[in-house]
């Protein structure tokens, strides 16, 4: 039996990318080349994707029939290493019709002048914790698969915009047709795949006036019926849009003042309705909750523009039970409130809302987009109140390339009259800067109230009061930028991480120096400004971001 490790690219810590032998509890290099994503079987390319590193496994067992008896067994064993999930992508056959993964690696092999493989299995890997190694789902490791209705929403969120990608799919083996040969849509909606939100867990009668009224309107929004108390918003196939429009429902029905953050807080059925039926809350907490509870490691991320956390679930979500991912909502999202006018001030109440959760450092801080400047003064703040950072990753801190020549004629200026200002401001909603709906809202839009009703019609889920808020955030704080002076009289302690996006612009910090004690660390992605955040891209930034040696 010989084993062969390859390094994808700088995801193993201390170990440059390409394909070693292991002997004797070493690794012996064998050249720069690996088995690459397109040798590996198209159902598992995505797992290639998110993996840190691939094993091939190659019997030379002398009795031909034991080859596979051999490999399965080191497989079983491997598997049982703590700390590492694998998923097989390839192997030899004796049928005479090898995959790619199996013909790349002889010829690897041949080339380093090592003899080719009677038999082989390629599998790729990467970390995983207890809570994943326990799961009996498809998501029990970093590298798991994806089934068909994943695959479908993956690719359409390829070429969709963020409200248009389908909260739910569901694979059916045949559509129901009327007589004359047409989708029969109310019995389609009837098929038992559909009717049900996809939760194992036994169902829950509504019985209070509430919980039943709130089942109705979950299972409009979410086009399935029988909902039970016990099912979980975001699990039945709900988005953030999804929740914006619950809550929005939820208040003309009761009379409450219910901030958005609220299915994020509470999403299971019985306890939202136990919230409504609480009353209106007092003075709600800007805190959202983005993943479930985990462990005492605590991170406050900051959003993009306009300020509402929901472009960050699918990061936080990638880190479920090694960090709790807490979202900052801006000031002026919720009903009655204000944005405000500087970026210190921001960061200041900020801090405040923080403290209520975690009183005392060490903090870790996130920011995405303009984020990155809020969390940046956030960490000077706390460290000038003699706070410890332990680490600040600055993600996508640059702008998008938008339209050149407007941005030269126009700079910085939040007007409806600055295509360049139109654009980022369609893009807090959309996800994009490019296609159809960027240039029909250009076209359409000649003040607020234009681009409000232009929003609000293409996401309906989305209220004008929403839309509005959010709207007057992004106003507020599209031309904030720091002055020369001001950066040099900010100078971070705490190690900065700066991710850059493919075809960003320069951030506001990299023409600068001496902003942190020590050089920053600069990794660039793949993955353009908006796709690094969606869930068919986010995985390239929690690699990278589990790559850092804080993370370890």
């Amino acid at each position: 039996m010989e084993l062969f490790v390859q390094a994808h690219g700088d995801r193993v810590d201390g170990l440059p990318g390409g394909l070693y032998r292991y002997r004797e509890g070493s690794l012996e290099p064998l050249g720069e080349q690996v088995v690459d994503r397109r040798h590996v079987i198209a159902i598992n390319q995505g797992v290639f994707d998110r993996s840190s590193f691939g094993v091939s496994a190659v019997s030379r067992a002398i009795d031909a029939w034991r080859h596979y008896i051999v490999l399965g067994t080191l497989l079983h064993r491997l598997q049982r290493v703590p700390g590492i999930g694998l998923m097989s992508s390839g192997y030899s056959s004796r049928s005479g019709h090898p995959l790619p993964a199996s013909l790349r690696l002889d010829d690897l092999l041949t080339r380093a002048g090592v003899p080719a493989a009677p038999a082989s299995y390629f599998f790729v890997g990467g970390p995983i914790s207890a809570e994943q190694a326990e799961h009996e789902g498809m998501n029990e490791d970093a590298v798991h698969t994806k089934g068909p209705a994943e695959m479908i929403r993956d690719d359409a969120a390829q070429f969709l915009p963020d409200y248009m990608v389908p909260a739910r799919v569901v694979v059916v083996d045949r559509l129901p047709v009327t007589a004359n040969g047409k989708t029969d849509l109310r019995a389609t909606a009837l098929l038992p795949e559909v009717a049900t939100s996809g939760n194992t867990a036994a169902r829950v009668e509504p019985e209070t006036p509430t919980e039943r009224w709130l089942a109705a309107e979950w299972g409009r929004l979410l086009g399935y019926e029988e909902v039970s108390t016990q099912d979980e918003f975001f699990s039945s196939g709900g988005n953030s849009l999804h929740s914006v429009a619950l809550v929005n429902r939820v208040n003309r029905r009761f009379g409450t003042r219910l901030p958005l953050q609220t299915v994020f807080d509470t999403p299971m059925l019985a306890d939202l309705a136990a919230c409504i039926d609480g009353g209106a809350p007092g003075a709600a907490s800007r805190m959202v909750r983005l993943n479930a509870e985990g462990p005492d490691t605590q991170v406050f991320a900051w959003p993009g523009l306009g300020g509402y956390p929901m472009n960050l679930r699918a990061l936080a979500l990638g880190f479920g039970g090694e960090l709790s991912v807490t979202g900052v909502q801006a000031y002026g999202v919720n009903a009655g409130e204000s944005p405000h006018a500087t970026i210190r001030r921001m960061a200041e109440a900020d801090i405040a809302e923080i403290r209520r959760t975690q009183p005392t450092g060490p903090y870790t801080l996130w920011g995405y987009s303009f984020g990155a400047r809020v969390a940046f003064e956030a960490a000077w703040q706390l460290e000038q109140a003699g706070e410890k950072v332990e680490n600040l990753l600055l993600i996508c801190p640059g702008n998008p390339h938008v339209r050149t020549e407007d941005g030269r004629r126009w700079g910085r200026e939040a007007s409806f009259a600055n295509p360049v200002y139109v654009t980022i401001l369609h893009s807090v909603f959309a996800g994009t800067v490019h296609g159809p709906a960027v240039d029909a809202c250009l076209r359409e839009t000649a003040d607020e109230d234009s681009f409000v009703a232009f929003v609000h019609r293409r996401m309906p889920a989305l209220d004008e009061g929403t839309i509005r808020r959010i709207t007057k955030v992004v106003a507020a704080t599209y031309e904030f930028e720091y002055t020369f002076r001001e950066l040099r009289e900010r100078r971070i302690e705490a190690p900065v991480t700066i991710f850059k996006a493919r075809g960003d612009d320069y951030s506001f910090l990299e023409n600068s120096s001496g902003y942190s004690a020590e050089p920053p660390r600069v990794i660039c992605l793949a993955g353009d400004h908006y796709d690094v955040l969606k869930e068919n891209g986010v995985g390239e930034l929690t690699a990278r971001i589990r790559g850092l040696d804080a993370f370890l």
